[in-house]
């Protein structure tokens, strides 16, 4: 398959030229896709055939972005044609060749419909799967196709759905068939994952053969008639107007460089457009997505890590997404958030004050936040000096990991730092939060450093420290550096590195030579999940604290690194999205393969070396 990324509307070129810096092709061997979204919570994610239950056209209802997401359209099949050959993305919208032929396809933001396009005209065939994301029922599903002001309408029902379901299609001078067929579709990708069920009957509903096709979807059949009827006519104009906002946020243009740094901006912007796909805008409501297809979800721990490479895209929203957190914290609902999360958050706060981000309005709420935030901590999470999590409160929430982990006493003492800082020079208040990081300082130093490496945690019941090597040490040095001076931290990471380092490019999640270590990742059995596999998000944090620490010395490991990220990015996977995680043992894409807090990392580690 031809993976082809442009910019410009230039000619293409053979694989591995560049036409004035705007177009990049690579051939790839594995099966890749591509995905869209509207930014309403809505997206599509296609492969040449359908692999996985989660692929199709999904949308989410206005009244519930940020808690459940719809599927809609499972497949759209060109009749007689060959497998795809070629995608070529333009950021905004994607087409594919089937040799001579071409589809395109686009989804307006702000609109929950999809443009399909096809030339020459040929005959496709709609396969539907209504139903929310996670319900695998068999039972009860029906399906009513019905005319409605010269468009096609389809009405799903189920018992226990709230409410019907409407797709309304609106053709260009084409016929619509009725077909009413029900088939088996075998997901092969949720096999590869451990994802049950991987079998399932979908319903082939029609037979379309037209130049332009348009599939609006909503609670309300009226609603999404009239959506179907007013994107089509105005498709045009969305397009241009989609173009430019394109055009608009991502306004850098190519140096006169080499092709390998100019295919690593490329990545870069890819990065930055993925996590402007994440961000979702509805009335009052603003969220990030923690990942696509099955993390659609809005994740207070997942929007914080990400809100720094956020704020440099778009400043407004990344602020509104910053103080949407600290409402709720500020209402009483901390404990209700995993604690490094709320770390996290606050960790985010200090690098905005160091950027100058913050009226003065703005530093006064969040002082006061912090404040409240550091009370109930005091009171619900202190145990002999340090700072307790429950099990599967971290972010390796597969693992039961409770007690004192090193991550949060980390997030804990820049709370404490953070807190000194907005207190002024003196003071009383000052003195105690400066007093606070002192004490848990020492105390993380003595309990977890043995002058080797730091201990992933420790257990103040039994006074024994968890010595396993994680990779969680970075994130310690991320959030607060002064944990220990450089030269510790040099003699820390050339002591766990070993253990950790996979030769593709990135680290695993526990010593390799542990006895729980997994080489393959295991999918939704979680094996695997926190005990081997390698996260994209981690690798690009631990390459930005490698060249934090000792750029010279380190620049092997933050090379490779930065090359894996640059090349999942590009050409695995989804294109121009970077995945949850691979395996420890060899390099891919797998997990969530569009996730936030990757491209958010990658677009830091990307702004730093490139100073």
């Amino acid at each position: 398959m031809r993976i082809v990324y442009h910019l410009e509307n230039e000619k293409e070129i053979d694989k591995g030229q560049l036409l004035n810096g705007q177009i990049f092709v690579e051939e790839i061997k594995e099966e890749a896709g591509f995905l869209l979204t509207n930014k309403l919570g809505g997206y599509l994610w296609l492969t040449s055939q359908p692999l996985s239950r989660y692929q199709g056209w999904f949308f989410t209802p206005r009244e519930l972005v940020g808690q459940k997401i719809f599927k809609i359209i499972e497949n759209i099949e060109v009749v007689g044609f060959p497998a795809v050959s070629k995608i070529c993305s333009n950021f905004w919208s994607v087409e594919r060749k089937r040799n001579s032929l071409k589809e395109s396809f686009f989804l307006p933001s702000g609109f929950n419909s999809l443009v399909y396009e096809i030339s020459p005209e040929a005959v496709v065939e709609l396969t539907l799967d209504i139903k929310e994301s996670y319900d695998n029922r068999e039972e009860g599903r029906n399906y009513e196709i019905f005319e409605e002001r010269n468009l096609t309408v389809v009405k799903y029902n189920q018992p226990g759905l709230d409410f019907p379901l409407f797709l309304a299609i609106k053709a260009a001078n084409g016929k619509i068939e009725k077909l009413n067929q029900w088939i088996t579709r075998r997901y092969v990708f949720d096999q590869q994952r451990n994802s049950p069920p991987f079998e399932r009957y979908v319903f082939k509903a029609v037979r379309i053969k037209a130049p332009k096709i348009v599939f609006s979807a909503s609670v309300n059949k009226n609603q999404a008639v009239e959506e179907a009827e007013s994107v089509f006519e105005n498709s045009e104009n969305l397009k241009i107007q989609e173009k430019d906002s394109f055009k608009e946020k991502f306004k850098n243009k190519f140096l006169k460089k080499s092709f390998k740094e100019k295919e690593i901006f490329l990545a870069y912007l890819c990065a930055r457009n993925s996590l402007r796909s994440f961000v979702i805008c509805q009335s009052s409501s603003i969220g990030l997505s923690a990942g696509l297809p099955w993390f659609f979800q809005f994740w207070p721990r997942d929007e914080a890590v990400s809100l720094k490479a956020l704020m440099d895209l778009d400043e407004k929203k990344a602020k509104d997404i910053f103080f949407k957190q600290i409402k709720l914290l500020s209402q009483g609902d901390e404990l209700k958030n995993p604690i490094d999360a709320i770390g996290w958050l606050f960790k985010r706060a200090a690098d905005f004050i160091k950027e100058k981000k913050f009226n003065s309005q703005e530093l006064k709420e969040i002082k006061t936040c912090l404040e409240k935030t550091i009370e109930e901590l005091l009171k619900h999470h202190l145990r002999d000096g340090l700072v307790i999590n429950q099990s599967r409160e971290t972010w390796m929430d597969s693992l039961e990991r409770s007690g004192a982990r090193i991550e949060i006493q980390a997030l804990t003492l820049n709370l404490y730092k953070l807190a000194a800082q907005l207190n002024g020079f003196l003071g009383r208040k000052r003195r105690f939060y400066s007093k606070l990081e002192k004490e848990l300082k020492m105390k993380v130093r003595e309990k977890f450093w043995n002058g080797k490496t730091l201990a992933d945690g420790f257990n103040p019941e039994s006074g024994r420290a968890d010595f396993t090597i994680r990779p969680n040490i970075f994130l310690a040095a991320y959030t607060y550096p002064d944990l220990l001076n450089k030269r510790e931290w040099v003699r820390c990471f050339e002591n766990v590195l070993p253990k950790l380092w996979l030769g593709w490019g990135g680290v695993a999640t526990i010593d390799k030579e542990h006895p729980s270590f997994h080489c393959q990742y295991t999918g939704e059995i979680p094996g695997s999940y926190h005990q081997g596999d390698s996260w994209f998000y981690l690798n690009n944090l631990a390459a930005l604290v490698l060249d934090r620490t000792d750029r010279r010395k380190f620049r092997d490991y933050i090379g490779k690194i930065f090359e894996a990220s640059t090349e999942e990015t590009l050409w695995r996977g989804i294109i121009g999205y970077h995945s949850e995680l691979s395996s420890a043992q060899s390099f891919q894409s797998q997990g969530c393969l569009a996730q936030s807090w990757s491209a958010a990392l990658f677009i830091e580690l990307f702004t730093v070396l490139n100073k």
